[in-house]
């Protein structure tokens, strides 16, 4: 495992994930006017593909300044991301998925839910930014 990126806390994790989790809702909510198939297939390619979006960040994880990078720091696929992100797909089993995956990321050294063990991924913070002079 590479030391080049600090390890995402859970707080900031746990914070992307919420903005994920409302441009979700958001998608299939506000598309389910048009066409309830197609909120649902938009909404759920978003939640399994979404970190593969913008090298390894997805729309939550990009605010945050945090980002999805294999073990050994390179960039993560969409692939990768599927692998991430598959328990999430099964609404009932959604509820459950969510408490399994952050006790995983609680106990876990490396900050590792079940899916990045999976996937063998990490979630790291971006580099700072240098600020403008």
């Amino acid at each position: 495992m590479t030391d080049d990126f600090a390890p995402a806390d859970w707080q900031t994790r746990s914070l992307a994930f919420l903005i994920d989790l409302i441009l979700y809702v958001a998608l299939f909510y506000g598309l389910g006017g048009v066409s309830h198939f197609l909120a649902t297939f938009l909404s759920m390619i978003y939640i399994v593909f979404r970190d593969g979006l913008f090298s390894g960040q997805s729309i939550g994880k990009k605010v945050m300044g945090i980002r999805v990078v294999h073990t050994d720091g390179r960039p993560i696929s969409f692939v990768d991301s599927s692998f991430r992100n598959v328990l999430f797909l099964i609404p009932y089993v959604f509820p459950l998925a969510l408490v399994i995956e952050t006790v995983a990321l609680l106990k876990s050294p490396e900050r590792q839910r079940l899916g990045d063990r999976i996937a063998k991924t990490r979630v790291v913070r971006k580099e700072a930014v240098p600020a403008l002079a």
